[in-house]
């Protein structure tokens, strides 16, 4: 999921500078770092009381969804529309893998599976921007990019 995320964020301002301007690009990128702040922090207070598990894919669908939108209305240059679906997919850039291990196995188990989750993720995550460059290049665009990243998520 990771991977995605980072992919798409890394090439926001190059995808919506021709799209929306440059101006509105950086706006873009920094509502959607606000909403991750905004969303991490509102999802903190109540995480404890819901199915982490359940919790975890309906946040990753939203993104999808999120991804999706963002990507057609890009395309059909619907600025204000951009901005929404940047929010929803900002906000929903939460990950939870500590909780999900801390209530799944012994607490023993904490420290040695967080680090190799971290690990995992680091060198997963660390090849999004490039494959995401690279897909667009090879295409033309950032459709089969983007799409990828709807699938991944």
């Amino acid at each position: 999921m990771l991977f995605a995320q980072v992919g798409f964020i890394v090439h926001l301002i190059s995808f919506l500078d021709p799209v929306i301007g440059r101006e509105r690009a950086a706006i873009a990128v920094a509502l959607l770092t606000a909403m991750a702040m905004a969303g991490r922090v509102l999802f903190s207070t109540v995480i404890d009381r819901l199915n982490q598990r359940l919790a975890s894919a309906i946040s990753f669908v939203s993104q999808a969804v999120a991804l999706s939108d963002h990507h057609q209305f890009a395309q059909r240059r619907r600025a204000d529309r951009v901005l929404r679906a940047v929010r929803v997919f900002g906000r929903n850039l939460i990950t939870l893998p500590s909780l999900i291990v801390q209530r799944e196995f012994d607490p023993r188990s904490f420290g040695v599976l967080i680090s190799l989750i971290t690990a995992i993720n680091q060198v997963t995550y660390a090849f999004g921007p490039g494959i995401v460059g690279l897909l667009r290049d090879a295409s033309g665009s950032y459709s089969l990019a983007f799409y990828g990243c709807i699938g991944l998520s």
